[in-house]
């Protein structure tokens, strides 16, 4: 039998409509690469569906006056339809807002848990005086350190990529009222990435046929160390930690909910999984994620190199059950005018016009 091959696409964010910097970058290349292996007679699957817990759609729920499920089910009904008609071969297309992917995504929690992986850290985190509420990465704007973009994000600057915390922007604001953040404590699970660093690195050497963006953008993150990852947040949206989790390390866990960063990836297997119940054959997922002559790769845009080479690997070596990537094509952004089409900035050539 010939080695079984998983193909994944990153998983758009539902928070707009899917335009052709999505489709040059992580889908396209992804479906060529999948209809020449089922040409040639390959054991291949292709998996795909919406990001649906990210804080750009809670912003954008927020400007329109809706809940966040209003926003998820529009654009992923909108990007599925798109993409159907743009001729995108998927397998499967999921969701991670469903019942399977909570489910999937809180038992990885739970082993990792169960297996004492997490850090619990008390730190002073930003926190918005008049909307009332902690201020995850994306809900902070500010100056870039590094470049003093003045619109960069909590998490990373979009212009010139470099990955950051809402702490390290200068004259950071809130991107729900414009206030200025104060610091409040809050309890949070980190996942100790230094833990995992020697294991990574010797990973990452063992596949010097990767593009040159992903491996250089890797070592420049092994070389400046590793840290500590929050992997869960203080928003109303989101998969919720498990209460029992929770309560092992004297915690409640009201209001907590996985990082998206952390659930994201975890919707390749959930998806997977849908797929096979699907199919009727709701065990066969187990052969795409489990087997370990299993080629998996991870179709992405360059800003998501660290999530899919760095951050997603370290919870998959630290859960135990699953193969590694092995190959994480990351293709670079398509530009406009100079600049980067964008679904948050509104800028950008819309796949469904």
């Amino acid at each position: 039998m010939s080695k079984k091959i998983l193909v994944t696409s990153a998983l758009p964010y539902a928070n707009g409509p899917i335009h052709l910097g999505h489709l040059a970058g992580a889908y396209l290349p992804a479906d060529i690469f999948v209809r020449y292996h089922r040409l040639k007679g390959s054991d291949v699957l292709y998996i795909c569906g919406s990001d649906e817990h990210g804080v750009p759609i809670m912003l954008r729920a927020r400007d329109e006056g809706v809940s966040p499920q209003v926003i998820v089910d529009r654009y992923h009904n909108m990007n599925k339809e798109s993409f159907a008609g743009f001729g995108m071969s998927f397998d499967y297309y999921g969701r991670t807002s469903s019942p399977e992917h909570h489910r999937t995504s809180r038992e990885f929690f739970k082993t990792l848990a169960d297996k004492d992986e997490f850090i619990l850290n008390k730190e002073k985190q930003l926190y918005d005086p008049k909307a009332g509420i902690f201020l995850a990465d994306r809900f902070v704007r500010g100056t870039c350190p590094n470049c003093n973009y003045e619109d960069a994000y909590g998490d990373q600057c979009e212009k010139c990529g470099t990955s950051l915390s809402p702490k390290e922007l200068k004259n950071p604001r809130s991107a729900i009222t414009d206030a200025t953040p104060i610091e409040k404590e809050s309890t949070h699970w980190y996942l100790p990435l230094s833990k995992y660093q020697e294991k990574l690195e010797a990973w990452i050497n063992s596949h010097p046929e990767w593009k040159q963006n992903a491996l250089g953008q890797v070592q420049s993150w092994f070389k400046a160390g590793l840290n500590d990852r929050a992997v869960t947040r203080d928003l109303p949206w989101g998969v919720e930690i498990p209460r029992e989790v929770a309560r092992k390390y004297g915690e409640d866990g009201k209001g907590k909910v996985l990082y998206v960063w952390f659930d994201a990836p975890i919707g390749y297997i959930s998806a997977t999984k849908e797929w096979a119940e699907q199919n009727g054959t709701p065990d066969s997922w187990k052969d795409y994620w489990q087997k370990k002559d299993t080629r998996l790769v991870h179709f992405i845009g360059k800003d998501n190199i660290v999530f899919h080479c760095i951050i997603f690997p370290a919870m998959l070596m630290a859960h135990g059950d699953y193969v590694l990537p092995d190959n994480v094509p990351a293709n670079e952004f398509l530009n406009l005018e100079g600049n980067k089409l964008s679904t948050s900035r509104n800028f950008a050539v819309w796949l469904d016009e």
